[in-house]
């Protein structure tokens, strides 16, 4: 299974390397896009709203600051993985004091004495080891994403089944699924928008591909790569 999955990453690598076009597979995309769509709107989006719009305010935060601490612990990996010490010394700082003074990361006590949150992924860490983005691809369930970023996900996703090996089905099961409509119900905002616009595919392709050069630069854009 390990030789496999390795296999896999290096394929994808190297489609990453060699893809210089940014949509060369669109009319696939949007198959696929169009599929996630009716997915969304028959089951995540009401599923989300329902979850916004009936669970106590404090419970919720209390499950999105549960999962913002398991994501600390993939981001100092890779803020490890980047040498990026000062975010990394701030990441473990925020795990250690939400994982015990915050009960385990139901309470972000972290960012009320000043640690702020950084977010990094594996496809970032690519990105900052010289790995080109690659071709942009919508894949299913999943929406917007490069070869690179698949990539990542396919780590990052490595990472995270380590951190819960020692839960049975039924629980990892439960945080996946509550860890789903959290994320869907912080996205409602966007796909609001997104509704609105002339052409949806073009826009999610659009502003996924601007949010990803910012990450990967955290926020500091060269001159000519500014929007």
């Amino acid at each position: 299974m390990k030789n496999l999955l390795t296999g896999f990453l290096f394929l994808i690598l190297s489609f990453a390397v060699m893809a210089e076009e940014v949509d060369p597979f669109e009319d696939t995309n949007r198959v696929i896009f169009e599929f996630n769509q009716g997915l969304d709107e028959a089951i995540f989006e009401p599923v989300a709203k329902t979850y916004k719009d009936n669970i106590p305010e404090t419970a919720q935060n209390r499950v999105s600051d549960f999962y913002s601490n398991i994501d600390d612990v993939g981001t100092l990996g890779n803020e490890l993985a980047q040498f990026e010490l000062v975010n990394s010394a701030n990441t473990l700082g925020r795990v250690l004091i939400n994982s015990t003074i915050g009960l385990l990361g139901l309470f972000d006590v972290a960012s009320a004495i000043g640690l702020e949150k950084t977010s990094e992924d594996f496809g970032q860490t690519m990105a900052v080891w010289g790995t080109s983005e690659g071709a942009f691809v919508v894949l299913p369930v999943l929406g917007p994403s490069t070869l690179r970023d698949a990539t990542g996900k396919v780590a990052d996703s490595l990472m995270h089944t380590k951190e819960v090996k020692s839960l049975n089905t039924t629980e990892k099961t439960l945080m996946t699924a509550t860890q789903a409509i959290d994320t869907r119900v912080k996205l409602l905002p966007v796909t609001d928008l997104l509704k609105k616009a002339d052409d949806p595919y073009i826009a999610m392709r659009s502003s996924y591909l601007q949010k990803r050069k910012y990450d990967v630069h955290n926020g500091n854009l060269p001159d000519d790569d500014e929007f």
